[in-house]
């Protein structure tokens, strides 16, 4: 997972300014060896407290330019 430009796990905090368009990016793998799918990604945002509450109720603090959900095919 890329966030703006930068590598981001569940250890790295994304910086992003109030305001400025995010590109994000997800690169999917599959070392499997036979095909998989299909498959579709869904992007969830929330906005996490970093006390154990997420608020997923973000009403129009987050806009998606395009769509939120990708369908991948195998």
């Amino acid at each position: 997972v890329v966030v703006n430009g930068k590598p981001c796990d569940c250890d790295v905090i994304a910086d992003c300014r109030v305001g400025d368009a995010v590109p994000l990016e997800v690169k999917l793998t599959n070392r499997s060896k036979s095909a998989v799918g299909p498959f579709s990604l869904t992007v969830v945002p929330f906005q996490d407290y970093q006390n154990g509450v997420q608020n997923y109720d973000l009403q129009d603090a987050v806009t998606f330019i395009g769509s939120n959900t990708f369908y991948i095919g195998t």
